[in-house]
This record gives C-alpha cells, sequence and structure tokens, in this order.
C-alpha cells in the first residue's frame, strides 16, 4: 500500500494541520481532477444556463487498488439551478475515458427532464474537445460514445410489456400433475387384478 501526501499536504503542514495521504491512484485521480480543473476553470460552456465543468474526486484515501478510481465528468450549471450534464468518466487506474457525444447527451436528458437539451451541440462538443486535449496530455485514452439505442422515450415508460399469447405455465404443470395422477389411479384399478 502506497501512501503519498497530496500537493495540498504541504500547504496544510504549514498551516500545522495533518496532510490528507492517499493511495497511489486516488492521488492520482486527485491530482487529475485538479489538471482538468485548473485547465478549464475559466471556460464556460452554453448561453443560459452557463455550464462548467466538475469532476468528481476519489472519497475517502483510497480506491481500493484502483477498482473505485472511476470519476464522474460533468457539465453543472454555473448557478447551480439547471440540472447536471453527466457527460462521461476517466478511470485513471485504467487509464481510459469514456465521454458521450451531444446526441446521447440530448437523449438522455430530454427523457430524464422531459425536454429538450437547451445547449447547442458546437458548444458541446467544444467542452468534448477540450476535456479531450487536457485528458490525452495526461495519457489518458478517451473514447467517444454514441447514442445507445436501449435508451427508453417517454412514452414507452410504464407501459407493460406484451403478454404472450402461449398457455400459461401454471394451467400446464395441472395438467401434467392431472394426468400423471390419473395414470396411477388407473394402474391401479386395472394392473393390480
Amino acid at each position: 500500500l502506497i501512501l503519498a501526501p497530496l500537493p495540498s499536504a504541504q500547504a496544510a503542514s504549514r498551516a500545522g494541520e495533518t496532510p490528507e495521504l492517499r493511495t497511489m491512484f486516488a492521488t492520482h485521480s486527485a491530482l487529475l481532477a485538479e489538471r482538468l480543473k485548473s485547465e478549464l476553470q475559466h471556460k464556460i460552456y452554453g448561453r443560459s444556463p452557463h455550464r462548467i465543468l466538475r469532476v468528481e474526486e476519489p472519497e475517502g484515501p483510497s480506491t481500493a487498488g484502483g477498482k473505485q478510481a472511476r470519476q464522474a465528468i460533468s457539465l453543472v450549471d454555473r448557478k447551480g439551478v439547471a440540472p447536471a450534464l453527466i457527460a462521461g468518466w476517466v478511470d485513471v487506474a485504467k487509464g481510459q475515458a469514456s465521454l458521450r457525444n451531444h446526441e446521447a447527451v440530448a437523449k438522455r436528458y430530454e427523457f430524464q427532464h422531459g425536454s429538450p437539451l437547451e445547449l447547442i451541440p458546437e458548444e458541446y462538443d467544444k467542452f468534448l474537445s477540450d476535456v479531450d486535449e487536457v485528458l490525452r496530455t495526461a495519457a489518458i485514452q478517451v473514447r467517444i460514445l454514441v447514442p445507445d439505442e436501449s435508451v427508453p422515450t417517454r412514452a414507452t415508460v410504464g407501459q407493460q410489456a406484451p403478454r404472450s399469447s402461449g398457455v400459461p405455465v401454471r394451467w400446464v404443470v395441472l395438467l401434467v400433475t392431472v394426468a400423471f395422477l390419473m395414470g396411477l389411479a388407473g394402474g391401479a384399478l386395472y394392473g393390480g387384478g
């Protein structure tokens, strides 16, 4: 188990506090989150609401050997009023990131909130390009995900699946049991004599 102080630990030690120790993957995850934030802190995406980058830092001092190193990458309203857009994730331990394209994010947003996404594709693509550039310089492989067809539409939510037109299983079991019992009774009446 490798524990390393974060760069902010030097400031904490100067202030007389105990520096926070983290494992290697947790440290790398926190450092990447800080790097993304510092590189993109002055970038604003969209007109209204104005959105900024948010990267989740690992919870606690360990990521269980990198198994819990996945961090969400989101665009959040600067004022905190509009819902967050989950753009994807980065996993420092595996050196991978997946980011959703505009169409995928727009479909999910409309499904979850019942209204179309106000962020235009050009603004979102600029965000993806900015994040991609920082991740690639950090030796992270980036995949852009297209919409998955499994996202249900609002019209299909709550509808029941069509019933099969065959014979229900309970009737089949009942008929087989009755036939078996009739066979036993017939064998006892005619076979026992």
